[in-house]
């Protein structure tokens, strides 16, 4: 009775223990607002917040000035040096403190980190670069980073912390609660040594979990996290806010090494050792009894699985794992070299048994393995959803109206120059506001992309011109300005770089590339997850169709490529969905013959795509021929080298644009069928499409102001 009783007390209180350990830690770290505040500050040292934070900046400097969106590269390099001055991680602190108060307030899931009065700061230096470009950017740009929690597992740990923050008044007295438990379960034990061995192996055990929950913590969360810069963000700022649970896990295994030195000859090398190889055998033996073979097969998923999902965080672990074997050694030598006495004077007693506390302890610490190891591996691994089949057939591209039109008599929202967006902090002078995915989302089923061959240098692209021809014509195409650009890059790029490869650029890829891949594999995602939309992709093609075709081969889209004819009687929606060939590919330049790979300008028509003013805009004919069954109406304003977003504000009004629509279906007989614009995003080109297509009514005309 006696002995069970002391195993409750110790099983009561190391659990009560290293809960409010951490609880204690979470009070210092993120509980409390300043704690949590000059955190993050201190976190803005590190490379990925920095960055993902100038990011930030630069893009609420081009929300104030939409026309500063061709020079935000150059604004988000000058907003990094404002990121790391004193005078930014003031206006951090305070917006790091008013987040504080709303993430732990009721309405977290609206919170947003906001740091005021960066226009000022960010003038400031770009006064040194480019005095110019500093009196366009608005004093009052705020930089406001998105804090709000949503989804289940947000809402979880906003309410662990929570429940945590209730908590932290009283952890202290939790702390000295469990220890007294764990002191009153030794005290309480038949053998008294035997006690203090049972409580230091629980100890070890609860400094490994707490080492574990760093590094698995860390997989689990950037597993959850689909964005590229917020993933290098979120894991700097797990760094900096969960990185010293390590340093407590390091003491509290030092608190467990010096209770199983307490114990003098207990821990014999050679006991240890024993132990660890019956461990060793137990791993890689089948067991008898079916709970040990279950504890077996449920290690090894563990292990296996961790170090798929998260290699290095595994490779730490188990690092922390011999290191603590190691030190056990080094304490059981000093202790025995400092008191031999002590180990003679229980040499005559019956050693206590090292197995049934270090199976408890191995068996506690699989199962915390086994629950922040999978949830890593689950989030890392995670299937995206599968669109349902079923009743998404009887759709078409977002309506049944639509299922029974051909093609050519279907309006898409199409976007120009699709493969340059703002959002890709590398691109100078895009034509887009969204990427790819982004755009797929917002209704848009047409994209114009630029296919160039290009050698990695670097973290920049040095385009492969195949002849002096190419070169000449963009030269012209995109403006002496971005050529100057374009030609100082280039010139600083040393050597050929690595292999080349395809990447989608608007003739430097200098000023900005895409791999072609990344965007065909955006493009299949979409299409698997999306099986009543259909796609048109019109290529303006600078490499073999050779190279064109294994790219596509490569990402699996040949199975949804239309094969049909280019100018004979096309088919319908609902035909190309049931066939499953809904992504039809054009080529401006050399399709070889292949039938999947059509010549835009034997499927296409177009109007003229150079206006400098609305005023200009014309419906006569440009490329193509009559004969051409699809109608392309070119809808955006030249302003090279740097599209003006602002301009599409204007002409990417609904109104505009049925009203040129009307104006071209009327001139040429034919009603359009892909409008292409700059800047997709912004604007109704997706509703003009609809209204096009007769499933919206027109908005009412606007009164004049």
């Amino acid at each position: 009775m006696k002995h069970r009783l002391a195993i409750a007390l110790l099983l009561l209180g190391l659990p009560i223990t290293g809960i409010t350990l951490l609880v204690t830690y979470l009070a210092r770290t993120v509980l409390d607002p300043v704690a949590f505040s000059d955190r993050f500050v201190a976190a803005l040292a590190r490379p990925g917040i920095a960055t993902f934070v100038a990011q930030r900046i630069a893009d609420g400097v081009v929300a104030a000035n939409r026309d500063l969106t061709g020079v935000k590269p150059v604004i988000t390099t000058v907003a990094q040096s404002v990121v790391n001055s004193p005078p930014f991680h003031v206006l951090a602190k305070r917006g790091a403190l008013e987040a504080h108060r709303l993430i732990f307030s009721t309405g977290a899931e609206h919170a947003m980190l906001a740091i005021p009065d960066v226009g000022v700061l960010l003038r400031g230096v770009l006064q040194t670069v480019s005095p110019e470009m500093a009196a366009r950017v608005p004093a009052n740009v705020r930089a406001v980073i998105d804090t709000r929690l949503t989804g289940v597992l947000a809402r979880r740990a906003v309410a662990t912390l929570r429940a945590a923050d209730r908590l932290r008044l009283t952890a202290r007295l939790g702390l000295v609660f469990g220890v007294l438990l764990v002191a009153a379960g030794v005290a309480l034990a038949p053998s008294r040594r035997q006690g203090l061995l049972d409580a230091g192996v629980g100890l070890l055990a609860m400094a490994v979990i707490l080492a574990m929950a760093v590094p698995l913590g860390r997989a689990a969360l950037l597993g959850a996290i689909a964005d590229p810069a917020l993933r290098a963000a979120a894991g700097d700022l797990w760094s900096a806010f969960a990185g010293g649970l390590t340093t407590v896990a390091v003491g509290v295994a030092a608190g467990g090494l010096m209770i199983v030195a307490a114990a003098a000859a207990l821990l014999e090398r050679v006991a240890l050792g024993q132990a660890v190889r019956r461990v060793g055998r137990a791993m890689t033996s089948r067991q008898i009894s079916r709970g040990h073979e279950a504890l077996r097969v449920t290690a090894l998923l563990v292990l296996g699985g961790s170090a798929m999902a998260a290699p290095l965080p595994t490779l730490l672990t188990a690092t922390v794992v011999a290191g603590t074997v190691v030190l056990a050694l080094a304490v059981y030598d000093v202790v025995t070299f400092l008191a031999p006495s002590v180990r003679s004077a229980v040499e005559e007693e019956a050693l206590p048994h090292l197995t049934p506390a270090l199976t408890a302890a191995i068996t506690c610490v699989v199962l915390a393995g086994a629950g922040m190891g999978g949830s890593a591996l689950f989030l890392r691994l995670r299937p995206e959803a599968a669109a349902a089949v079923g009743d998404a057939a009887l759709e078409c591209n977002g309506s049944a109206a639509l299922c029974e039109r051909r093609l050519d008599e279907v309006t898409f929202a199409g976007a120009h120059n699709a493969m340059g967006s703002s959002d890709n902090p590398q691109w100078m002078f895009p034509n887009q506001d969204a990427a790819v995915p982004q755009l797929l989302r917002r209704g848009v089923r047409a994209f114009m992309l630029d296919v160039w061959r290009g050698h990695a240098v670097g973290n920049r692209i040095k385009t492969d011109f195949q002849s002096e021809e190419q070169r000449r014509k963009f030269e012209v195409a995109i403006g002496p300005e971005a050529f100057a650009a374009a030609m100082r890059i280039r010139d600083r790029m040393v050597g050929t770089g690595g292999p080349g490869g395809l990447y989608t650029c608007h003739g430097f890829c200098e000023l900005g590339a895409v791999p072609f891949d990344t965007t065909l594999a955006q493009l299949k995602a979409f299409l698997v997850a999306n099986p009543s939309a259909v796609v048109l992709l019109v290529l303006e093609d600078y490499v073999p169709p050779v190279d064109i075709a294994a790219a596509f081969e490569g990402q699996g889209l040949m199975t949804y490529a239309y094969t049909g004819p280019s100018r004979g009687p096309l088919p319908t929606l609902l035909a190309l969905i049931e066939s499953n060939q809904r992504l039809v590919i054009l080529g401006e330049h050399d399709t070889g013959g292949l039938a999947w790979y059509h010549p835009a300008f034997e499927m296409l028509q177009e109007t003229p795509y150079t206006f400098h003013a609305p005023a200009e805009f014309s419906c006569k004919g440009n490329r193509g021929e009559a004969a051409s069954p699809l109608f392309l109406m070119n809808h955006w304003i030249e302003t090279t080298p740097a599209p003006r977003p602002s301009n599409a504000t204007l002409v990417n009004a609904e109104a505009v644009l049925l009203r040129r629509a009307r104006e071209c279906e009327r001139a040429r007989g034919k009603r359009p069928n892909v409008i292409a614009v700059d800047f997709a995003a912004t604007g109704d080109v997706v509703r003009a499409a609809a209204v096009l297509n007769g499933l919206e009514k027109p908005l009412p005309p606007q009164p004049a102001r």
